[in-house]
């Protein structure tokens, strides 16, 4: 191309400095060809010294680009914690990543994993600088413009639907919608001689969906991803407080039998959070104010209990977290309501969880035409009693299921 330039110096205006350039790249360029390893190759070099016979001086070349050996997936999280346990996956404490800038200047997070086929798979992460719809919608619009990932995924916690999921679970969505969009309308009525105020939220839902092959993959998707998980499962305070319940009352019944709750073998691993489960007794009105004496409520539930299933200790919390695919809705705000999820159910009657960002993704894959998928941990159920006893583990259980089902689902439903 150089060649032909210097043919035509008037044309292209050039001085002799140019000149004298141009031939110091010819000559590098012609020594550094020469160095190359091309044998395997089988391809004649050559540098154009003529004009072709088309009127354009560059050759045409054929619109072909060979399919990229790798695929870049960007996971956004809402917050830092659920950002490294995403980190933390690697099983290096994080350091497998590399810390890079946007054009920002706002930080984000790269890592490389291997497809079980051999292909690499480029994971990007970041986080919000807040929680929320807006504040993940915003990073996700510019990082997917700016890195131009062929998926978007988000992971971390959620609230769950305590009549269907437990704590520690995993909830794959199918859809994402926001149950706070639509229309409120209030108005007050004269009732018994009293304004009354009546509220109404006229809904307007709006889904995104999980890819339909995505979803039968996950249904039939293998457990071995469980032996992944390193967090500790926690004991649910449910479990715990039975778990003392019946002690004490094996206890009471026959001391000479029985040992103390907590001289008990078990008392370590079926109730590790001693201190914090006799003040919740004591609150709920099953453990004597100044002892640990049952009280009549607590024997009448424990009596009741053993009549129908202590045989098969049922109170017990499963060994291992299940993986649920169903609706995942988005509210713009922290939500402790027992009434949560039954008030849900009238617009989507299978939503399991809910949370504040996943619509804002569901958002951004359908703009970006890139497929999206959301996976979340439930850490509470969004009632009076919820805490962050099982946090840490519902974020790394969702992190660990969305690398594994990136790195061992089928390379033909990702690419295609």
């Amino acid at each position: 191309m150089l060649k032909y330039i210097l043919s035509q110096p008037e044309k292209y205006n050039l001085e002799e400095t140019d000149i004298e350039i141009a031939n110091k790249i010819i000559s590098i360029g012609k020594r550094r060809i020469e160095e190359l390893n091309i044998g395997e190759l089988n391809t004649e070099i050559s540098v154009l010294t003529s004009p072709p016979n088309n009127p354009s001086p560059i050759p045409s070349i054929p619109d072909t680009k060979p399919p990229s050996s790798t695929i870049d997936i960007l996971i956004i999280t809402a917050l830092k914690d659920e950002l490294d346990a995403l980190k933390n996956c690697d099983n290096q404490s994080g350091n497998t990543w590399q810390e890079l800038k946007d054009s920002s200047n706002y930080p984000y997070y790269k890592t490389t994993l291997n497809h079980k086929n051999g292909t690499q798979l480029n994971i990007l992460a970041a986080r919000p600088p807040e929680m929320g719809e807006n504040d993940t919608s915003i990073l996700a619009t510019r990082l997917t413009s700016e890195l131009k990932p062929c998926y978007l995924a988000m992971t971390g916690v959620c609230a769950g639907n305590k009549k269907d999921v437990f704590l520690g679970d995993v909830i794959v969505a199918d859809r994402v919608f926001n149950f706070d969009h639509g229309k409120f309308v209030a108005h007050d009525e004269l009732i018994n001689n009293q304004q009354i105020r009546f509220e109404e939220i006229f809904h307007d839902i709006r889904t995104y969906n999980l890819n339909s092959k995505w979803k039968v993959a996950i249904e039939d998707f293998s457990q071995d991803w469980l032996s992944t998980i390193q967090t500790p499962r926690p004991k649910s305070y449910y479990h715990q407080e039975r778990w003392l319940l019946h002690k004490l009352y094996d206890y009471q019944q026959k001391p000479n039998e029985y040992s103390r709750p907590n001289e008990h073998s078990e008392r370590k691993t079926e109730c590790p959070d001693w201190e914090e489960v006799i003040p919740r007794l004591k609150e709920k009105k099953l453990l004597k104010t100044y002892s640990l004496e049952l009280t009549k409520k607590a024997l009448k539930g424990i009596n009741n209990e053993r009549e129908k299933y202590l045989k098969d200790q049922r109170y017990k919390d499963p060994l291992n977290p299940k993986i649920h695919i169903s609706p995942i809705a988005t509210t713009s705000k922290v939500q402790e309501d027992p009434q949560l999820f039954q008030g849900i159910k009238e617009l989507q009657r299978k939503t399991l969880g809910v949370e504040m960002e996943a619509y804002a993704i569901g958002k951004v894959a359908e703009t970006r035409d890139i497929p999206m998928i959301i996976v979340k941990g439930v850490q509470d159920y969004a009632n009076h009693d919820k805490n962050d006893q099982f946090r840490e583990y519902a974020a790394e259980v969702s992190a660990r299921f969305l690398l594994a089902f990136f790195t061992t689902i089928s390379v033909d439903l990702l690419t295609s």
